[in-house]
């Protein structure tokens, strides 16, 4: 399991999704799609004349995390706040793993994800595990990893 994962094969620009399509996958109608991307809570990518609108995977996201919080109760401005806080956050936690992740492995028979070492400690490493259901977090000699 030491394979190296490139997160550059996961390029989520190549899907693009029509109104009638993107409205069916997330139980929106095409009439509020309309209506979200005219108050600006959403965008279609740039059309040629007499195509209909089309949207990018993450503006999909972003439809299903509106919908999702508009069915919680919150209003159409407030749900489209809340998915920029998501979306921002999201954005980070992909940032860190993207420059922290080196490479799958396992640790003990149990799936690890090495995250390198510590600048303070480059005779350690970091690993993530999942042990049942449970994550761990586990500091191990730089020695071991061989």
């Amino acid at each position: 399991m030491n394979e190296v994962l490139h997160f550059s094969m996961f390029n989520d620009e190549n899907f693009i999704f029509g109104i009638s399509e993107a409205s069916k996958m997330t139980n929106v109608s095409t009439r509020q799609l309309r209506y979200w991307e005219k108050r600006g809570y959403i965008k279609s990518l740039p059309k040629q004349t007499g195509e209909s609108r089309q949207y990018s995977f993450r503006t999909l996201i972003k439809i299903i995390g509106i919908k999702y919080f508009l069915d919680e109760g919150y209003t159409l401005q407030a749900a489209s706040k809340k998915v920029i806080q998501y979306t921002q956050n999201a954005h980070l936690l992909k940032q860190f793993v993207q420059q922290r992740f080196k490479r799958l492995t396992e640790i003990d028979g149990l799936p690890a994800i090495d995250l390198g070492s510590p600048e303070e400690h480059p005779d350690q490493k970091i690993y993530g595990i999942m042990d049942h259901g449970n994550a761990k977090i586990v500091i191990r000699p730089t020695a071991l990893d061989a």
